[in-house]
């Protein structure tokens, strides 16, 4: 009975291998095949790290900057969730495309407004320009529309403290004629 199971398992195991031995039987590569594969795979690369740089970039421009700025005034005007977000759109998955679009996206609730469109040159690696919307601009516009006007605070001149005299202060308001060294006073004259 032993033996029987023995020569189960030794069958289980040389089925096994042999089946695993002809479905890992492939044809070495040529270095053609290995050089265009690895070409593939670094352009594919590439495109990943173009789009991380144009976010980069975006985030760091003073226009994407200007916008955070204002989120705490939509706050205040809408009573909803603001955010402002860098947009990179990856509508051409070509990537033989020189050029990648993205946009400085502000969203205010369900409202969504694109204020700037930025483009990308991939070929230098950099923004190239920088467009304010028509959207963008009315949006500010209508922001400038909806604050209140700034009332301009009352100067008021500091209150001057007044610090209670002590004893040993009082003697400091009348000027004494101090003696010289060397003169005399004559109360002769």
């Amino acid at each position: 009975m032993i033996k029987l199971m023995k020569n189960k398992i030794l069958f289980l195991i040389l089925g096994l291998v042999f089946s695993l031995h002809s479905f890992s039987q492939q044809e070495p590569m040529t270095r053609e095949e290995k050089d265009a594969k690895n070409a593939e795979r670094q352009a594919r690369v590439n495109s990943k790290n173009d789009y991380a740089n144009f976010k980069k970039q975006i985030l760091g421009l003073k226009q994407y900057e200007a916008e955070r700025q204002k989120i705490p005034m939509l706050r205040k005007t809408s009573k909803m969730p603001v955010k402002v977000v860098a947009i990179v759109d990856s509508t051409d998955n070509d990537g033989e495309s020189k050029t990648l679009v993205g946009y400085i996206r502000q969203e205010v609730g369900d409202n969504t407004t694109n204020m700037y469109e930025i483009t990308y040159d991939r070929s230098q690696k950099a923004i190239v320009s920088v467009k304010h919307t028509q959207e963008g601009i009315d949006a500010d516009k209508e922001l400038q529309e909806d604050m209140p006007e700034k009332v301009t605070p009352v100067k008021r001149e500091p209150k001057k403290i007044i610090k209670p005299k002590s004893k040993d202060d009082d003697d400091d308001d009348e000027p004494e004629d101090k003696p010289v060294k060397g003169k005399q006073k004559d109360d002769d004259d």
